[in-house]
């Protein structure tokens, strides 16, 4: 099956500003169950530069400039993605068996710990710690069942809401209001699982859901680094491991680096965005 994917996001000044430099994460990340075949970008106004780059953490980011000052900026993307495979099974891998969940957590082996220092950064809480134990003293510590018991608990025990306009997401607030965005379920779980001494990442993509019409939306989750599989997928919006309609566009220890937008401009007045967001099927190959 092909999807296409066609997302607006628009600024507006009340006066001119000038930009800086902006960097844009819309251009999908290179997985194993589909492929790429159309992306375009379209810019108004018409940067005066604008450069593809990797990023520290291996985002495909686009780099504008501009030279003349603006009242607007529009950014349109539109994409078209084959599902290579409709039968991707999210759970088909081995976790190196000299890897185990021990009673003070998981251990990684010593060449690969030190690259994972930054996806094991964390605040510290007792309640969140407590709470991922459990789901893996339930499970006798075995890796996957105890991540599907935790995936589990969190979609029974918490509401998903949509929220506009969300700064970065509070671990801490979110087990406490027994509530939050897919932003915030996910920043709690990778909290979670640091303190487990399990490395994860936040992921900002695009999802589709072949039961829905409309209402598609820039979606947050989480992977998780596990020995032999590589990079996992977790929803816990959704209680689930990350299918094949899953379709990230930046990855990274911390959720602002994730945004599709990021960078500043120079003048003091409040801009007002606006966005739109469609993903519908176009055929099967």
């Amino acid at each position: 099956m092909k999807l296409k994917v066609s997302h607006t996001t628009s600024y507006k000044y009340p006066k001119k500003i000038f930009l800086e430099p902006h960097y844009l994460n819309f251009k999908p990340l290179p997985r194993p169950y589909y492929q790429l075949e159309k992306f375009n970008l379209t810019i108004i106004p018409e940067p005066t530069g604008i450069s593809e780059r990797v990023s520290l953490e291996n985002n495909q980011a686009f780099q504008i400039w501009q030279n003349e000052m603006t009242d607007n900026l529009f950014i349109k993307v539109d994409i078209i993605l084959s599902i290579r495979n409709e039968e991707y099974k999210p759970l088909e891998f081995i976790v190196d068996p000299y890897n185990k969940m021990e009673t003070s957590g998981f251990k990684y082996p010593e060449y690969i710990g030190t690259y994972l220092d930054p996806f094991l950064q964390v605040k510290e809480s007792d309640a969140l710690k407590s709470y991922i134990r459990k789901a893996f003293e339930k499970k006798d510590k075995e890796i996957v069942a105890g991540l599907f018991e935790l995936l589990e608990n969190i979609n029974h025990d918490w509401e998903h809401k949509r929220v506009e306009g969300e700064a970065d997401p509070d671990a801490e607030e979110c087990f406490q209001s027994k509530s939050g965005s897919c932003r915030d379920l996910a920043w709690m779980l990778i909290s979670m699982l640091r303190m487990e001494g399990l490395a994860s990442r936040f992921v900002s993509g695009y999802t589709y859901n072949k039961e829905l019409d409309t209402g598609h939306e820039l979606h947050a989750w989480v992977e998780v680094f596990l020995p032999g599989a590589g990079w996992v997928g977790l929803d816990p919006s959704l209680g689930l491991f990350t299918h094949q309609y899953y379709i990230p566009v930046a990855t990274s220890f911390h959720p602002s680096h994730t945004m599709p937008v990021i960078g500043v401009y120079r003048g003091e007045v409040e801009s007002k965005m606006a966005t739109s967001l469609n993903i519908r099927p176009i055929g099967y190959i």
